[in-house]
């Protein structure tokens, strides 16, 4: 028995314009680009910065790990990406290599910091440093205008997104020579500004540490230029002010401090004399009495000198993801023990950084928003 369909049979059920668009935001970064190249309605829809602003709110409610990568740079030239979920529930990771902008000129290159998908990259051209703005997921870009020749050492950089402007800014710190000069680059002016200097002291081995995003503002690990104490800077992106960040009760005196910005929180990474690192996570940023210490881990015996860098990741089941010199391991929280995780093509890298999937554009400034309804 044969069934005959006739052409009115065949055709696909028609959907609204908002029922697309409902479904295309719960689809993951690398299908959103294929798809558009379906028709013109959707490559308007996806490349609309409204779009990835809605795609951006679901991907940072999203509690799993899977919009997450890793940027390692290795070795001082190269940048390679790693999926965060290989890490933590894979055999070993498998990092590709990225075609990030300059890539060609094959020069020291750092990575300042993520935020939004956007990642901010410092590229030395001889005594010139070149910033850009970066998208790894849609590969766009966006040069930041030049200082001209000048120092390109002696500065730590900060990146991240101002809320109250809707704008993403790069600091930069100038601690070499005098008062450390800070500049702010406004992505919406593209265009630097100096304003008021950085209040306190960058320690020397602090010095290529880049400011941590946190609740709006970037942190430094800094010291009182009077008594050399420890002190954690804050600067608001948003009021462009500085604050001292109070800091737990570490209960013995702190070696080596350094800060960093662990899924959304401060957390504070203290050395003591390199025998044991604690980590202490601010539940809620700028409230000394929400410390909390996350965990204390012992450096273990090896050939070579190894320090501890800080967290990466963790996750509730205990596991927390820790830089020691170029080396990741796995450390349970609950039966303290350590658990290297190979990468394939990667081997003691020189920095790391986790940054989300997203459409963000960092062109989005300077283009016309397109319009749905045309």
């Amino acid at each position: 028995m044969f069934i005959t369909l006739d052409e009115d049979s065949l055709k696909l059920p028609e959907l609204s314009l908002e029922l697309i668009f409902a479904i295309l935001l719960l689809l993951p970064v690398k299908s959103l680009i294929r798809f558009k190249s379906v028709c013109k309605s959707w490559l308007a829809m996806i490349s609309d910065p409204q779009f990835a602003k809605k795609h951006l709110s679901l991907l940072t409610k999203d509690d799993t790990i899977d919009p997450w990568r890793i940027m390692i740079r290795y070795p001082y030239h190269d940048l390679k990406s790693c999926s965060l979920h290989s890490i933590f529930h894979e055999p070993y990771g498998y990092a590709v290599d990225l075609d990030f902008p300059l890539k060609r000129l094959r020069r020291d290159v750092v990575i300042v910091g993520s935020c939004d998908g956007l990642v901010c990259i410092s590229f030395s051209e001889g005594q010139i440093d070149i910033l850009y703005i970066w998208n790894p997921s849609t590969r766009e870009s966006h040069i930041l205008p030049s200082f001209g020749k000048g120092l390109n050492r002696g500065i730590s950089y900060g990146f991240g997104y101002d809320s109250s402007n809707d704008d993403y800014k790069v600091v930069r710190v100038a601690f070499v020579n005098g008062p450390h000069e800070v500049k702010v680059y406004s992505l919406r002016t593209d265009s630097w500004r100096r304003i008021q200097d950085f209040p306190n002291d960058l320690i020397e081995y602090n010095c290529m540490e880049s400011g941590q995003l946190v609740n709006g503002s970037l942190n430094w690990a800094s010291a009182n230029p009077s008594n050399h104490s420890w002190v954690i800077t804050g600067f608001d992106l948003g009021e462009e002010t500085y604050r001292e960040i109070p800091q737990p009760d570490y209960g013995k005196k702190v070696f080596g401090l350094s800060v960093r910005a662990l899924r959304g929180c401060l957390c504070a990474v203290c050395d003591f004399a390199f025998t044991i690192a604690e980590f202490w996570v601010m539940k809620e940023y700028g409230v000394k009495e929400s410390w909390t210490k996350l965990v204390t881990i012992p450096y273990w015996r090896m050939q070579k000198p190894v320090c501890c860098s800080g967290p990466l990741w963790y996750l509730k089941d205990g596991r927390i993801l820790v830089d020691f010199t170029g080396e990741f391991v796995l450390y349970d929280l609950a039966e303290h023990t350590f658990n290297h995780r190979p990468i394939y093509g990667i081997h003691d890298f020189h920095q790391a950084e986790i940054y989300l999937e997203s459409l963000v554009s960092p062109n989005a400034f300077m283009k016309v928003p397109i319009d749905l309804n045309e």
